[in-house]
Parts: C-alpha cells; structure tokens; sequence
C-alpha cells in the first residue's frame, strides 16, 4: 500500500470563514464534512459526504500539515511493559501514513472458521446515517453497521474480532496503530490513534492562535478583524514579536 493523498488542491486552515466553526459540536461526521469542503478546492459538501472515511482522515491530516507548516506531529505514549512505563515520544508523519485511502474497492475478509465475506468502505454518508440511526447497544451498533456495509458472505456481531483486526490491516487510516520501540527498554509498543480527533484538536489550536492574533493586533493598532486577517501570517507574526517586545 502506497501513501494516500487528498483528491483535491486545499488551503491552510486560518481564514475569516474558519473562525466560525464550532469545534465543540457534538456531529463529528458534519464537522469534519464542513472544515473539508471549506478549506479544499471543491467546497462541495456532498462530494465529501461520499467519499471514504480513511480518505476524509487523510485529507485532515494533509490539511493540518499545509497549516502547521510541517510533515509531522510531535506525538508521546507510555511504555505498555510494567517494569518501565516510561514516557517516549515520536513523530507521526502526516502526508506519508500507510494505506491507500484514493482506493475505494471493497474489502475482502477472510474468518477464522472459513468463511469469507466483502465489505465496502465505510464513508462519510454512512457516518451521518449511523449517528441519525441512535442505536440502543453495542450489538444493535454492529448490526446496523454491517447491514449497512455488507457486500457478500454472513457475518455477525460474534464476527466482531476478526472483522476489527482484518479491517485494521485492509485500511490502517480507519484503525490506526503505530508500532514503536520504547527508547527506554526497547519492548514493543502499539499505540492506538485516533487520528481524526488528533487532527481536529490541531485544527482547533489554530483557531484559537488565530483568534488571539486578531484581538492582539486590534487592541494595540485599532484593526478591524478583517484588517488584520489580510495582513499575509508572516508579516502578522512580525507585528506581533513587535508587540511582544513594547510589553
């Protein structure tokens, strides 16, 4: 599997129009759906409802890169051996990860009774109707899933297992695991990430940085939002390390 890429040109995240989204909604898929088609060259949000969900992750986290202006994310786990639990950091790349999420064929499961079935990739469509479906358990979950996904073959909740641990490995952007060495005592590690929710929590820093650079720059100059905002980042930053210095 090759490095996946996201399928159309897009801006850094840092614009007037991005100030008003709300991170904090509880919608997941319609959050990810807009900030993708407000920053991406086809601000279409239907074309981002149908694609893939490990295309939709791919296309945050190239987004976080082009905003943060750099190729990984400093990242820190603890070691899983009990005689060390010391905490190590790493980088994860975010235009390089395993996983070829432009593939949207489906998805050949081999059980471990001898059964095989083939699933079609989950996209952002199925997100939004699983979420509006507001299953009552876990099973009801699964089932609703599967329904949903099933292409071919018999599977059902007990199948749950093997059907986690092959889709892990057929497409690694949807349940994302880093294999690391502890720098400390070399055991293995494996390090779960949710890589969404990662690069939402970059996104929203953003925001943030971006919010305290207006007031900043208004308090002191007396700008306008939009003022401020059409000064290119770099020359803003150099206002900024001026007003730093006067303090």
């Amino acid at each position: 599997m090759g490095a996946a890429s996201p399928p159309a040109p897009m801006r850094p995240f840092g614009m007037a129009p991005d100030l008003d989204v709300d991170f904090t909604q509880a919608d997941r898929p319609a959050l990810v759906t807009g900030v993708l088609a407000q920053c991406c060259a086809r601000p279409d949000p239907a074309f981002w409802w149908h694609q893939p969900v490990g295309l939709r992750t791919t296309a945050l986290l190239h987004l976080v890169a082009l905003t943060d202006a750099r190729d990984d994310m400093p990242m820190h786990s603890t070691c899983t051996a009990a005689a060390c639990e010391q905490v190590f950091s790493f980088d994860l790349p975010l235009r390089s990860l395993p996983g070829d999420a432009q593939e949207a064929g489906p998805l050949r499961v081999a059980l471990s009774d001898g059964r095989a079935v083939t699933l079609r990739r989950p996209t952002g469509d199925d997100l939004r109707r699983w979420r509006a479906a507001r299953p009552a358990t876990r099973t009801e979950a699964l089932r609703v899933m599967l329904d949903t996904l099933l292409l071919d073959g018999a599977a059902g909740p007990e199948d749950e297992a093997g059907l986690s641990a092959a889709l892990a490995e057929l497409d690694p952007m949807v349940d994302f695991v880093v294999a690391c060495e502890c720098p400390a005592c070399g055991a293995a590690n494996e390090v779960a990430l949710d890589l969404e929710t990662l690069a939402l929590i970059r996104l929203a820093a953003r925001q943030r940085a971006l919010l305290l650079e207006v007031h900043r720059c208004a308090a002191h100059y007396g700008w306008t939002e939009a003022e401020v905002l059409a000064i290119p980042p770099a020359r803003r930053a150099h206002y900024l390390a001026l007003i730093e210095e006067e303090r």
